[in-house]
Formats: C-alpha cells, sequence, structure tokens
C-alpha cells in the first residue's frame, strides 16, 4: 500500500487484539492486490435497540489504482 492503513473505531473500546487482527488481514489484501493504494478501515457500535448477536459492524473502503474505490460494509442481518 502506498498510503498506510487508517484504523477507526467509533463507539468501541479500542483493543490491541481487533488492531493486529486488522493490520494482518489488510497484509493479506495488499499481497493479493499490487493495486491496492489505500485502505481505511471502520469499527463501529450498531444502534443501541439492537440486543442480540454482533453488535458491531465493520466499513472497509479500499482505493486501488488507477483511481477505483471499492467499499464494503459487514454486519449483523436482523431475523
Amino acid at each position: 500500500m502506498k498510503v498506510p492503513l487508517e484504523l477507526s473505531f467509533r463507539d468501541v473500546p479500542h483493543s490491541e487484539e481487533i488492531k493486529q487482527m486488522v493490520r494482518e488481514k489488510a497484509a493479506k489484501l495488499d499481497e493479493f492486490c499490487d493495486h491496492l493504494n489505500s485502505c481505511r478501515v471502520a469499527v463501529e457500535k450498531t444502534q443501541k435497540h439492537q440486543d442480540t448477536g454482533n453488535p458491531y459492524r465493520v466499513r472497509l473502503d479500499m482505493t486501488i489504482a488507477p483511481g477505483h474505490e471499492i467499499a464494503v460494509r459487514r454486519e449483523t442481518l436482523r431475523r
């Protein structure tokens, strides 16, 4: 990656384990795609009224040469 990984936490306690896991996954992405320019990861707490399941959402924004952008969001599905 040309730009260092940007990692942010929103309403979530910072955890060194989570930071390390995100760094490892980003390094794998960088190995897989040699055109990866930047990667931004946001770990967020979902809406407060959710009482079961995984209360977190992860957003991933990547910039890939030449000027393409990919955005991915992973959150809990409600049943």
